[in-house]
């Protein structure tokens, strides 16, 4: 739970059935900076509602979206995720729900450029469409100011109905050329979720009630009567399968960035390269980021100007989780209704039940199902500022914001009876 205020220091605590909070002041809060559609003002003289995310957030999150970050470190932000999957998208609130039938994704700004942050043209079959802030490199991000209210986002008209997210990424710094190098490996694993899946004896003790309920006789706990229903499954006794453990696993991701920074006179530059390999809590799911960035900037008398480049190339593999063919229960549902006397294979060491649904032989390598996104984004965003004095400034700015999606689907025909 993240407390705030103005003046006060931003705390981060842990959820109690009591929680204690003693607020602190931090006058360093007010003289931190909104970036607005209007240009720069400090926070203390800003009027809109709005907040800011530092990079020290953004970096402790190992999410390959870094608008995970924002999930309950912004007050009236909320968001819904789907499914587990890295790099899926997300449907974002900024001070709830706006309308039942339009959209409520709010506008993206980067570095002053609007961008597309939509999933048009993307399959609806699969439910594991692309999120194309999952593009961005979270650790060339600088700053995220969510502006709320109207004030704030007047500036940008209807598209900022939903609120407006601005970004702002790194630039050069003052002094000599530094190389930095960060290098993140760890390990995803699923959250207690308080369900506990009956073994084999134990659906078998209750089918076992069940069918002395049904045909009305009195429970039976003999063990002849039991071998009677175990026979009558197809159960040997002693096999008990958790399906839910054989999909699910711990995700190993590496993050991989370095850059260059620095300024010489009167130019700045900012150059980074960065490698994402990320696996889900799912079999079957993962996704691979390769992505690069070039901001420059050089400032003369009265005029400075710069451009802000980057490209990505991003793969993300996904489950199913859609409502037709052989998802017609998504992939996690379906386990948790799947029968733990089936086996996972055959004795010849083929798959079982593929007559019917078995999650192991759609994810098989060779003759399973393929749900794969492609991503490549190229943003190219020059501009020329000029300094008209008092504090004011006149900027012009050309952005270029291409996207090229391309989605492979294969329903198997071996594994997939309903396709």
């Amino acid at each position: 739970m993240v407390v705030s205020f103005i003046g006060m220091a931003t705390q981060e605590v842990a959820i109690k059935q009591t929680v204690n909070i003693t607020l602190k002041s931090d006058a360093e809060v007010l003289e931190e900076v909104v970036v607005t559609g209007y240009g720069v003002q400090r926070k203390a003289s800003f009027t809109g509602a709005a907040a800011i995310i530092g990079e020290d957030v953004i970096a402790k999150k190992s999410d390959a979206n870094f608008v995970k970050a924002l999930e309950g470190a912004v007050p009236g932000v909320q968001m819904s995720n789907s499914t587990s999957m890295p790099g899926v998208w997300s449907e974002i609130y900024v001070r709830g729900r706006g309308s039942l039938n339009s959209g409520t994704q709010p506008l993206y700004v980067i570095d002053g450029m609007p961008v597309n942050s939509e999933t048009d043209g993307m399959s609806t079959t699969t439910n594991n469409n692309f999120d194309p802030m999952a593009a961005i490199n979270p650790s060339d991000i600088e700053s995220v100011t969510v502006l709320k209210d109207a004030a704030a986002t007047a500036i940008y008209g209807s598209r900022a109905a939903n609120g407006v997210i601005v970004i702002t990424t790194k630039k050069g710094k003052e002094g000599k050329m530094s190389i930095n190098l960060d290098i993140k490996q760890g390990f995803v694993s699923m959250g207690n979720h308080n369900m506990d899946y009956a073994n084999a004896q134990e659906s078998m003790n209750l089918f076992a009630h069940g069918r002395s309920v049904a045909y009305g006789n009195t429970y039976d706990e003999s063990y002849d009567y039991l071998k009677k229903v175990y026979q009558g499954y197809g159960w040997d006794g002693v096999s008990s399968y958790d399906w839910m453990d054989a999909i699910t696993r711990k995700g190993y991701y590496q993050d991989y960035n370095v850059n260059l920074q620095g300024r010489s006179g009167s130019t700045g530059y900012y150059v980074s390269l960065g490698y994402l390999d990320t696996e889900g809590l799912i079999i079957g799911s993962d996704m691979k980021r390769y992505s690069g960035r070039l901001n420059l900037d050089s400032k003369f008398s009265c005029f400075t100007i710069g451009v802000n480049a980057s490209y990505s190339n991003s793969t993300q593999n996904g489950f199913s989780q859609a409502t037709s063919g052989s998802m017609s229960s998504a992939t996690v549902a379906a386990i948790s209704s799947m029968n733990p006397m089936m086996p996972f294979y055959n004795e010849d060491g083929s798959y079982a039940n593929i007559s019917n649904y078995n999650p192991l032989a759609l994810y098989d390598e060779k003759a399973g199902e393929i749900n794969e996104n492609n991503n490549q984004t190229l943003n190219f965003n020059p501009y020329l500022q000029i300094d008209l004095g008092k504090g004011i400034y006149a900027k012009t700015t050309l952005g270029v914001n291409i996207a090229d999606l391309r989605q492979y689907q294969y329903w198997s025909a071996l594994y997939n009876p309903q396709a």
